[in-house]
């Protein structure tokens, strides 16, 4: 994606998990959200972002994704480096 250097991983936690639903409309509003899932574990949500670099990544956070009704914290994770990228080869039975 030409000129978004920075990737990061935010996990979102939400203060009602059962309204997910309403939260990922809101995140669909976000161009730099690239990818949402509803996950197990610590987070309700999971997110994929790209940014121009570290200050846009901080905008879109606070002033885009935490201003979002419903989540209650986030915990962002920066990728330093994609060390693998590939495809899920098809394989025949």
């Amino acid at each position: 994606m030409v000129g978004f250097r920075t990737c990061a991983y935010i996990g979102l936690y939400l203060d009602n998990p059962g309204k997910y639903k309403e939260v990922i409309k809101k995140l669909k509003d976000i161009p730099e959200v690239i990818e949402c899932h509803y996950t197990t574990g610590n987070y309700s949500l999971f997110i994929k972002v790209y940014t121009h670099d570290n200050e846009h990544l901080r905008e879109v956070l606070t002033e885009k994704i935490q201003a979002i009704t419903g989540i209650m914290r986030t915990e962002t994770l920066i990728s330093l480096e994609e060390s693998i990228s590939r495809q899920i080869p098809v394989l025949s039975k």
